[in-house]
């Protein structure tokens, strides 16, 4: 196992790899995601995929269960996009491999064809009954939650109780503001097709689950962590273009808020660094499995938020870009863990 210094060198190295400005928000509108990946690290303390990563290990064992959520209907095409979905994929996949719990992916009712045609790319089995899904290998179940918001309130204490999760991670998904409507990254009103997921937040914090969530903007479920420096740097943080005005920063904090230039790349980062810690290389995915999730979201309907178009990309960065970051992040935690090796190794043969 690596150490403790190991793993800060690679949470440091995946952190500041995830937060190069090469996505939309960031090259073409300006968004300094620097800055909001200092608030969180202040508060974090360390390198945050890492942080989070090490709460989850501890929190999560083997035959538990933990609740991945994603999902964001596009304002205006009414079709999922692509970032969250190959991020939750990645992070089910390994807490699947990695701790030997079983995922819980939880998303729009009209989403679930697409969150799980890509959970099978990562090469999970879907099974629709949890008990059933336990017994099985490599398995994950997948969940419509509802837009009503009473509904959605009413479930989060019944799903809680029936699913028991030892923690719940969010990749990209839409957050009630301080006047509880959910926002476009634009600023538009999307609370009609944003399912009610806060309230499962909300309930978990109650019951002292581990929480943790992962954005790139700041109208993401869980970027409440950081508020008062998304409504400081964020375009419409503050003010939004439907008549609430009360701007797109997500109200609902986590536990744990992972900051990324893409929220995809936050889960792969995530995922990355909870294969470090188990000492599992290939607890994370590969180049080919990221094309495979990717190219699988968009045949099932997901839309690339920048194109409009249903391809393999996510905020605008194609599958050629992601597969390669991919193979970064294999490289820095097959680099550590492979030299860690080598030392232990060599004082084992000098001794």
């Amino acid at each position: 196992m690596l150490s403790e210094q190991e793993l800060q060198s690679i949470g440091e190295a995946i952190d500041r790899l995830n937060i190069v400005p090469m996505a939309n928000w960031t090259i073409l509108k300006g968004l300094p995601i620097g800055k909001l990946y200092d608030a969180a690290r202040e508060k974090a303390g360390e390198p945050l995929h890492l942080h989070a990563a090490k709460k989850i290990e501890k929190a999560v064992k083997p035959g538990d269960t933990a609740i991945v959520t994603t999902g964001f209907v596009v304002y205006g095409a009414e079709r999922g996009e692509t970032d969250g979905p190959t991020g939750a994929a990645a992070i089910a996949r390994a807490i699947d491999l990695g701790l030997k719990a079983t995922p819980v992916l939880v998303t729009e009712e009209v989403l679930t064809g697409v969150v799980g045609a890509t959970c099978q790319a990562a090469g999970l089995n879907i099974y629709s009954k949890l008990e059933e899904a336990k017994a099985k290998p490599h398995r994950i179940i997948v969940q419509g939650y509802p837009t009503d918001p009473r509904e959605g309130e009413k479930l989060a204490t019944k799903m809680l109780d029936e699913i028991n999760p030892s923690a719940i991670i969010s990749v990209e998904r839409p957050s009630r503001n301080e006047k509880g409507v959910y926002h476009s990254g634009g600023g538009y009103d999307i609370s009609r097709t944003a399912a009610k997921i806060d309230y499962l937040i909300d309930e978990a914090r109650s019951r002292g689950i581990l929480t943790v969530g992962i954005g790139d903007l700041g109208n993401e479920l869980g970027m409440g962590y950081i508020k008062d420096a998304v409504k400081q740097y964020v375009p419409g943080a503050t003010e939004c273009k439907c008549p609430c005005k009360g701007g797109i920063a997500s109200d609902v904090a986590t536990d744990v808020c992972i900051v990324a230039t893409v929220s995809n790349w936050g889960g792969y980062g995530l995922a990355a660094c909870l294969a470090a810690i188990v000492g599992e290389p290939d607890v994370y995915h590969d180049m080919l499995t990221e094309k495979l999730m990717l190219r699988a979201c968009a045949q099932a309907g997901g839309i690339d938020s920048v194109s409009g178009l249903s391809r393999p990309a996510a905020d605008g960065v194609g599958e050629d870009l992601t597969s390669y970051l991919v193979e970064f992040l294999r490289h820095i935690i097959n680099v550590k863990l492979r030299e860690s090796m080598f030392t232990r190794d060599y004082k084992r043969v000098v001794k």
